[in-house]
C-alpha cells in the first residue's frame, strides 16, 4: 500500500487559508483597537500592493509598519497577521511561520481566528517537512475546537512521515470506527493509509482490520489477495485451510491465474472434494485462463483426471473421511443429504479439527445457496489457526444480497 496522492495536497490548501487576512483592514471593535496613522498608512499601502499581486513590495510596507516604535498590542496583531498572509503569497513560508507563531503567542487570537491561524501554520510547517511542529500545531488546532477534516488528515500524514506509525494507526482507527458507527462506508484512501501505517508499525491486527474493511466496503481483487496472504502468513496458520482460502477467492471472483485454478483443483481432489475439483478446472477452461499456453497439455491432463475422480465411486485404497465425503455430496448436487450428514457429525463431536469442520459447514451452506444458514455456521468458528479469520470474511461475502 502507498499513501494516496490526494493526501499530499492538504498542506497547501491549509496554508493558503491565511491569505484572507488581507481582504480588508478590520473595523475597530473598541477604542483601543485602532491603528495610528504611521502604522495604518503603510498597512493600507501593503493591502493595495497585495491586491495588485506585488507581494514583495507589500512585505516592504509591512516592515515599515513593524518598525514604528511603541506599537499597541492591536497594531502588532495587525502587522503580524498581514505579514503572514503576504509572506505566503510571496512564497516566503519561513517569514509566514514566524508571523503566525507571534500571533498565537500573543494570546489575542480566539475562536475561529485561532483555528484559522493554526491551520495555516500547520500547513506551512508540513510544507517545510517540519513534521514535529506540524503535529504540535495541528493538535493545538483540534484543542481550539477546529473540526476541518483536512487538519485531521495533515496530522495523520505528519505522524506517518515522521515515522510515528503507531500514532497514525490510532488516529486512523478512531476515524474509521466513527464512520462505521455512523453507518457510512469508511473512506477508501483512509483505509489504504491505515494499512500502510499498520504494516510499518508491525501491527498485524490493524493491518488485517484495514484489509477486511477494504474488501467489505471497496472490494477489489488486490485487496482480497493481500488479505488472504496476511491470513496465511499468520503464526499458527493451519495448512489445510489453503483450500478454503481458494474457495473464498473463487466465491469473490478472485481466481485469476492458471496456477490458481490448477492448485485449487489438485487440493480439492486430494481433500476428497472431487466434484468441486472438476467444477474448478472446468471453470478455468471456460474462462479462457487454461488451455492456451505452454502448460495446456498438463492442464488438459488434470481436467481429465478431475473428471475421472468425480465420476468414480469410493476408493477403498484411499478412503475419504465421512465428513469430507458429505461435503463432496453438496458439490455433487446432493446438498440435503450432505448437509444433514455434516451437521450430524459436528453434533456428535470427536472430529480432529472442529473449527475447520464448522467453517466447511458454512461453506457448504453457501454453495447450497442458503446464505443465512451459512452466516450462522461461520459465526460459530472460533479457531485461532486462521479458520476464524476466514469465517469472518465469509460472513462479509454471505451477508451481501
Amino acid at each position: 500500500m502507498s499513501i494516496p496522492d490526494r493526501f499530499k495536497r492538504v498542506a497547501a490548501a491549509l496554508a493558503v487559508s491565511g491569505l484572507s487576512a488581507l481582504a480588508v483592514l478590520p473595523v475597530a471593535a473598541h477604542a483601543a483597537d485602532t491603528l495610528r496613522p504611521d502604522v495604518a498608512k503603510p498597512l493600507n499601502d501593503a493591502q493595495n500592493l497585495y491586491r495588485a499581486h506585488h507581494y514583495e513590495e507589500a512585505l516592504g510596507k509591512i516592515a515599515q509598519a513593524a518598525a514604528v516604535p511603541n506599537k499597541t498590542p492591536y497594531e502588532t496583531y495587525m502587522v503580524e497577521e498581514m505579514r503572514g498572509a503576504a509572506a505566503v503569497a510571496a512564497g516566503q513560508n519561513g517569514v509566514a511561520a514566524q508571523a503566525w507563531e507571534s500571533l498565537l503567542a500573543s494570546g489575542q487570537l480566539k475562536g475561529e481566528d485561532e483555528q484559522r491561524t493554526t491551520a495555516a501554520l500547520a500547513g506551512i510547517y508540513f510544507q517545510q517537512k517540519n513534521y514535529a511542529q506540524a503535529i504540535k500545531v495541528a493538535q493545538r488546532y483540534q484543542k481550539a475546537g477546529g473540526g476541518d477534516p483536512q487538519m485531521a488528515t495533515l496530522l495523520v500524514e505528519s505522524y506517518y512521515l515522521s515515522g510515528d506509525y503507531a500514532s497514525a494507526v490510532h488516529l486512523l482507527n478512531t476515524s474509521v470506527d466513527a464512520q462505521v458507527r455512523s453507518g457510512h462506508a469508511p473512506d477508501e484512501a483512509q483505509l489504504q493509509l491505515l494499512g500502510t501505517c499498520a504494516q510499518h508499525a508491525n501491527d498485524q491486527g490493524a493491518y488485517r482490520g484495514a484489509l477486511e474493511k477494504l474488501v467489505a466496503y471497496h472490494p477489489k481483487q488486490a485487496y482480497w489477495d493481500d488479505l488472504l496472504h496476511a491470513i496465511r502468513s499468520k503464526p499458527g496458520y493451519f495448512g489445510a485451510l489453503d483450500l478454503d482460502t481458494y474457495r473464498l477467492r473463487r466465491a469473490t471472483g478472485s481466481l485469476a491465474s492458471a496456477n490458481d485454478y490448477m492448485e485449487m483443483t489438485q487440493l480439492a481432489i486430494v481433500a476428497g472434494s472431487t466434484a468441486e475439483g472438476k467444477q474448478v478446472i472446468d471453470q478455468g477452461f471456460a474462462s479462457g485462463v487454461l488451455g492456451h499456453d505452454a502448460g495446456a497439455d498438463r492442464e488438459h491432463r488434470l481436467q481429465a483426471l478431475a473428471a475421472k475422480r468425480a465420476q468414480a465411486g469410493p476408493d477403498p485404497a484411499n478412503p475419504v473421511a465421512p465428513f469430507d465425503a458429505a461435503f463432496n455430496q453438496v458439490y455433487a448436487g446432493q446438498a440435503r443429504q450432505g448437509l444433514a450428514t455434516m451437521e450430524a457429525l459436528i453434533a456428535k463431536g470427536g472430529l480432529d479439527h472442529p473449527d475447520l469442520a464448522q467453517l466447511r459447514l458454512g461453506e457448504a451452506y453457501y454453495v447450497a445457496g442458503q446464505k443465512a444458514r451459512a452466516v450462522q455456521a461461520f459465526k460459530a468458528v472460533k479457531g485461532t489457526d486462521g479458520s476464524a479469520d476466514l469465517a469472518q470474511l465469509w460472513i462479509l461475502v454471505a451477508s451481501k444480497p
